[in-house]
């Protein structure tokens, strides 16, 4: 468990790993991921980017390391999950980990941006 502090730092670190990939965070995207059109990969990435729909439901710890967007059957991007299940055409996910700076092993000081580094993961819900 660690301080409010602690868990101040883990979601400031992690919301900057989502909203500057490959810069604050290493990111990694999955082949599936990968295979969607242009079009749809850059509007989930700016979705996933402006990520903002924390809830208890999806951040249950408060540190802002999970989350879903989804492509509506309008094909419009969007981080809302919709009350009907149909109109979803495809969902990602994206979620922050923390390792060591040898990226072998968990960090065991999540908080401490000089002994972690965080990874970035995006991924078809399907490829879970």
């Amino acid at each position: 468990m660690c301080s409010p502090e602690q868990l101040d730092t883990i979601r400031r670190l992690n919301d900057l790993a989502r909203s500057q990939p490959g810069t604050a965070s290493i990111a990694n995207v999955t082949l599936g991921f990968q295979s969607l059109p242009d079009a749809d990969r850059f509007a989930a990435l700016a979705a996933i980017v402006g990520f903002s729909q924390f809830t208890g439901d999806n951040d249950p710890h408060g540190e802002h390391d999970f989350g879903a967007v989804y492509r509506l059957a309008t094909g419009t991007w969007t981080q809302e999950r919709p009350s009907d299940d149909k109109a979803i055409a495809e969902t990602v996910f994206w979620k922050v980990d923390y390792y060591d700076n040898t990226l072998t092993y968990g960090s065991e000081a999540p908080w401490d941006e000089q002994q972690t580094k965080r990874v970035l993961t995006i991924m078809l819900a399907s490829e879970y």
